[in-house]
């Protein structure tokens, strides 16, 4: 069964790339007491287009209309119909108490370590200050984004494609820096006393003072 509920947008719209745009539903929802509602992205969308939904914390007592912020992250606009599903609404119980100040928390196996030593099964204790991050990869949703440190590089498995791809890009960068000199300062001489080559620069250069449209040739 499906965890969310589909919300779909009231009218037609465009989201530029790069942008983020508020999104009106026309729709208001009654929660229970002891819930609360937040919006997410549908699974498709950030994969496909790098559309993602700016996250949103609606309480048990709004009843006002619910408005999708998306962002498109992607290098394109994108553009939905009135109708389209465009984010779903998870609703999820809570637990509400009134804050006390107190002199001690409870001690707790984390403790008060922070990003990733949540992870106690297999124990592996790496130090902060020796954990570098040496290769990451980016992607148009950030949640998707993928760190890896000097361990990861040689042990896992999902590296060894684009490992294999860098290092062949890295070479043929080397192998174009070792070029002689000389033979570039050749061309740019042939091309100087080439009489056909100099007009059609010149040519070309006055089209594009002019801002006019090259020749197909």
């Amino acid at each position: 069964m499906a965890a969310a509920h589909d919300i779909h947008a009231l009218k037609d719209g465009t989201l530029p790339a790069q942008r983020q745009m508020l999104v009106d539903t026309r729709i208001a929802i009654g929660l229970p007491k002891g819930t609360y509602s937040r919006l997410a992205a549908r699974s498709g969308m950030p994969s496909k287009h790098g559309i993602a939904v700016g996250g949103r914390v609606i309480d048990a007592d709004y009843t006002g209309e619910i408005k999708v912020i998306l962002r498109n992250h992607g290098d394109t606009s994108y553009e939905f119909k009135a109708g389209d599903r465009i984010a779903q609404l998870i609703v999820e119980k809570i637990q509400t108490h009134d804050a006390m100040e107190i002199d001690n928390l409870d001690d707790t196996e984390r403790g008060t370590q922070g990003f990733g030593s949540s992870n106690i099964g297999p124990k592996r204790l790496i130090a902060c200050e020796e954990l570098k991050v040496k290769m990451c990869f980016l992607n148009p949703d950030p949640q998707d984004n993928s760190y890896f440190d000097e361990e990861d590089i040689h042990t896992h498995s999902s590296l060894r494609d684009e490992i294999k791809m860098l290092s062949s890009a890295m070479i043929a960068a080397i192998q174009m820096q070792t070029m002689d000199d000389s033979f570039l300062d050749r061309i740019r001489v042939a091309g100087k006393e080439d009489d056909t080559w100099m007009a059609w620069k010149g040519e070309l250069n006055r089209l594009k003072e002019k801002r006019k449209a090259l020749a197909k040739h």
